[in-house]
């Protein structure tokens, strides 16, 4: 490496590194708890959903914190409430403190999460003796090491880069079940405004979207309902713009999107539906590989190529679309080519697709 390559490099990572303010503090669970009953932590409601360990793994963390065991750190993003107030939301540890939460019998939210408190714990792998207590029947001093572990804390400004606060949240998730990219832009960008992640809740309760892509239920807690939806409406007349990984792409169109005062909600909301519902009649096949897994390359190619072109195929025979779809789309050697597994959402792969798509549905 020359000199200037040197010095390039160097203001790169300074650049870089300024955008992100984070802090660091080891607090005790104890501590932890008394501020999320003050409301001082919130782990948001849209996220509650997604406390989804299974007993055993409920079970063997409460273990860990008796044995002393270290954990990952909880990750939070300080925010700005009314009057200058600030809180910190959990965007990763949401299912360690959850747990602890739920034991302690303090979790908040609504029926089907209040019922998760005070639960029973297993047969530990060290600690057999565990099953079916309960935080009332847990000796003392065992409650107290509980509230004494302490855990590191990871707090994220609220004035850092939101598209470092992205990276961080992504690269650094280190929970006992990950979190999504979508489930992190939704916590990260929700701070700017909520509009934008309404209105992908909202399109994603389209029962004809969810008929036609057909998702399991895994799927659908991660929210990847949702994800195919921010990645249609990312690409739909893009313009070429797509000169990044398509997951940076993403987020970066959702950023911008939410920044942007103008953006027509209405407009995008109607292209989607009516592309849905050309497209229900084919079902969920259409979007499926060989071995009955979801396709991106597919749902790319058909849902813009449709929409792009959205004047011909409305109120005309869906035999046409049909055709198209099985004869040409999922015939297309390039596009086959692009479509494996492996490197299926690098940016030129989904340039490419887009290209066909176009070729392919421009005209009837």
């Amino acid at each position: 490496m020359n000199a200037v390559q040197m010095t390039d490099l160097d203001s790169q990572i300074n650049e870089q590194k300024n955008k992100l303010i984070n802090d660091r503090l080891d607090m005790s669970f104890g501590e932890l708890i008394s501020m999320y009953e003050a409301g001082e932590i919130e782990i948001r409601p849209a996220f509650q959903r997604h406390f989804r360990w299974n007993d055993y793994q409920k079970t063997r963390f409460i273990e860990s914190l008796l044995l002393g065991i270290p954990i990952p750190p909880i990750f939070v993003a300080e925010v700005p409430k009314e009057n200058d107030e600030r809180i910190w939301e959990v965007v990763d540890g949401l299912q360690r403190l959850s747990t602890v939460l739920s034991f302690f019998g303090v979790l908040k939210g609504n029926e089907k999460m209040v019922k998760k408190n005070k639960w029973k714990l297993g047969q530990g792998d060290r600690l057999p003796a565990l099953k079916d207590l309960q935080w009332d029947t847990l000796p003392q001093k065992l409650r107290f090491t509980i509230k004494r572990y302490v855990c590191r804390v990871e707090i994220i400004r609220w004035n850092s880069d939101y598209d470092m606060r992205f990276e961080l949240f992504n690269r650094l998730n280190t929970g006992g079940t990950h979190l999504t990219p979508q489930e992190i832009r939704n916590a990260i960008y929700r701070d700017i405004s909520p509009v934008f992640n309404d209105f992908l809740e909202k399109l994603s309760k389209n029962t004809n979207f969810q008929t036609l892509i057909g998702l399991n239920e895994k799927q659908k807690n991660e929210l990847f309902d949702q994800e195919l939806i921010l990645r249609f409406l990312s690409l739909y007349k893009n313009n070429g713009k797509i000169n990044q990984s398509i997951a940076q792409y993403m987020s970066k169109f959702m950023r911008e999107s939410i920044e942007n005062q103008n953006f027509n909600y209405n407009l995008h909301e109607n292209i989607f539906n009516k592309v849905v519902e050309i497209l229900l009649p084919l079902k969920k096949d259409i979007f499926r590989q060989k071995d009955g897994s979801f396709a991106t390359a597919l749902y790319d190619t058909i849902m813009i190529g449709v929409a792009e072109h959205i004047n011909l195929y409305e109120n005309k025979d869906i035999k046409i679309i049909e055709d198209k779809i099985w004869n040409e789309v999922r015939q297309h050697k390039i596009l086959l080519k692009f479509s494996r597994k492996g490197g299926n959402n690098q940016f030129q792969r989904v340039k490419n697709r887009l290209k066909i798509a176009k070729e392919i549905f421009g005209n009837i």
